[in-house]
């Protein structure tokens, strides 16, 4: 922001601060990985063809430092991780229409 912490401190509230961390992180990002992203859908789309490929594949570094097996298992787990909250939301939900069933009673 080239603004030093003193003036960011009267100037800006800590929600418009967190609004403009959220756009430099999520809808403009700048720098290191995020330029390999972009050069790397650049070489996707010149190199055309296979729909099978995406954007990973034409990165030319691995910004994961973890094995394919160590992939796989953290798929795996994401993958319970979602199957349990998505179980939990279930149960809250049907519990939710059993405790209004039973206070229409």
């Amino acid at each position: 922001m080239s603004k030093s912490v003193a003036w960011i401190d009267d100037n800006i509230t800590s929600k418009e601060l967190t609004e403009w961390q959220a756009f430099y992180e999520y809808v403009e990002p700048f720098g290191g990985k995020f330029f390999d992203i972009q050069f790397a859908t650049l070489r996707k789309q010149n190199y055309g063809g296979d729909e099978k490929l995406s954007v990973n594949d034409f990165m030319l570094f691995d910004y994961s430092l973890q094995t394919a097996e160590q992939k796989e298992q953290q798929r795996i787990q994401d993958a319970k991780q979602q199957a349990q909250a998505q179980a939990a939301a279930l149960k809250d939900f049907f519990k939710s229409k059993v405790n209004q069933q039973n206070n229409h009673n």
